[in-house]
């Protein structure tokens, strides 16, 4: 039975090499979901928009329907 060692600096550098890849993916994997969260962000403050547009909206309605009613 014979064993083999490798060498030392060899492992090291693939370590090496295989944490700077895992580093570079793990920063675009990062870029990927914060522009996922921004633009769900959008569509949320797009529809929150609307809703209080048309809040306002209806608000201004019913205001102006009092006011006509009793002046």
């Amino acid at each position: 039975m014979k064993i083999e060692f490798q060498n030392e600096d060899e492992t090291v550098l693939e370590y090496e090499e295989i944490t700077q890849r895992l580093d570079r993916l793990d920063e675009k994997v990062e870029f990927v979901r914060a522009e996922v969260a921004q633009r769900t962000g959008r569509k949320i403050g797009r529809d929150v928009g609307i809703l209080y547009g048309v809040l306002a909206a209806l608000l201004l309605a019913m205001f102006f329907f009092v006011l006509r009613i009793y002046f």
